[in-house]
């Protein structure tokens, strides 16, 4: 009797722990599992999420001029980026939101460093010539979600940031 409640002990562990290996998978995201994600949706979502942006000028990876606008905020190699919107406000204040989806989810934290390398250029910038900009850009997000990496400098950077996660 004692070896089989040995055994059995045995096989509910093995049971248990193969649940527990299964359970703890990692999740898909719907970028790996290759859904494309709809950036035009994304962009009007996120700028319509703060009424307080001044017009905007949208640089887009549809452009013909598309890997030239991308090193306007960044100096990621645009050879490893799937597409972006780059939006900046065209009265030449600070604002600017923008969002590149990565072709490997792997090459975010590189990006995200230039992105925050841009925002010391502008903090630079603006100490010259519009130092009361410069809240903006110190409370300015980062912000990675899956393949996709979004920088967003606004008054409201909160709500166009929830913008970017509901999408």
């Amino acid at each position: 009797m004692k070896k089989i409640d040995g055994k059995w002990a045995v096989f509910c562990c093995i049971l248990l722990l193969a649940a527990a290996i299964c359970g703890c998978g990692a999740k898909e995201t719907v970028q790996e599992k290759g859904v494309a994600v709809d950036m035009q949706a994304l962009q009007k979502s996120m700028l319509a999420a703060d009424t307080t942006l001044p017009e905007m000028k949208v640089a887009t990876s549809d452009d013909e001029q598309a890997e030239l606008n991308f090193t306007a905020f960044s100096d990621f190699d645009y050879d490893r980026v799937q597409s972006y919107f780059y939006a900046y406000a065209a009265d030449g204040g600070s604002q600017e939101v923008a969002v590149v989806e990565l072709k490997e989810a792997g090459d975010a934290a590189v990006l995200m460093n230039t992105m925050q390398d841009h925002l010391e250029d502008r903090r630079g910038a603006l100490t010259a010539y519009a130092p009361d900009q410069l809240p903006l850009v110190d409370h300015a997000v980062i912000k990675q979600k899956g393949q996709l990496v979004a920088m967003i400098i606004s008054e409201k950077s909160g709500l166009i940031q929830q913008a970017f996660e509901a999408e």
